[in-house]
Parts: C-alpha cells; structure tokens; sequence
C-alpha cells in the first residue's frame, strides 16, 4: 500500500478528529443553555453543529474516495483501521495513527451521543428519538 495514500487518509482522518470535537462541545454547550432555557442560543448552536456534522459527512466522502483507489483487500484493511479496529496489521506508523485517531473518534462519537441521548431524554422524555 502506498505510504503517500495513507498519509492523505490520515490527513483526512485528523480533520475529521477536530470536527468531532468540535460537535462535542456544542452538543455539551447546547445542553448547558438548555438548563439556562435560552432558545437563541441553543437555536444558534444547533445550526452550528449541524455545519459541522456536514463538514465530517464532506470529510467521509473524502475518506471514502481515496479509499476507492485502492485494491478491495487494502480498502477493507483501511475501513477497519479506520473504524479504530487493529484486525488487520498495520503496515507501519502512518497506519497504526489512523487506528489510533480512528480509535479517538469512537471514543468521541460515543460521549457526544450519550450526551445528545440525556439532552434529547429531557426535553421529550418517552417521545425522545432514543426511545
């Protein structure tokens, strides 16, 4: 596999890293201006976390395009480091960063969720889309 390729997957990667982080912490300041029942501003965050949840969709399509170049078994090995999971050795340090920034991203997806599950659980209670 081409170390240049998976270097611009990485790449790819580290951006989609920050976005989450970013929808992270809106989600969380969403939830403090709830408890403050300021509308303006859970309006204006909400528009600006759904900003960045369309930039990480560009960034999969990004992700997904570059994957397209490679060979089927390559792409599948990449999906998986992608998604943080170490089943496929990985062919050097470039890989084992995706993995890890892969890895990172779960973790984050995961918090921002369970946050969006507690703020969605106290404004609609049973009718929340969790439920």
């Amino acid at each position: 596999m081409e170390e240049s390729m998976i270097l611009e997957i990485l790449k790819e990667m580290q951006k989609k890293y920050q976005c989450m982080n970013e929808i992270e912490r809106i989600t969380r300041e969403v939830g403090e201006f709830l408890s403050r029942n300021d509308q303006t501003s859970v309006q204006m965050l909400l528009g600006m976390r759904q900003d960045e949840m369309d930039k990480s969709d560009a960034i999969d399509k990004n992700i997904r395009c570059l994957i397209s170049v490679l060979t089927p078994e390559e792409a599948i090995k990449v999906e998986s480091w992608i998604r943080g999971q170490e089943n496929w050795n990985p062919d050097g340090e470039f890989s084992k960063k995706i993995i890890e920034k892969g890895k990172n991203i779960q973790q984050i997806l995961k918090r921002t969720i369970d946050i969006d599950k507690h703020i969605s659980t106290r404004i609609a209670g049973t009718h929340s889309f969790y439920n």
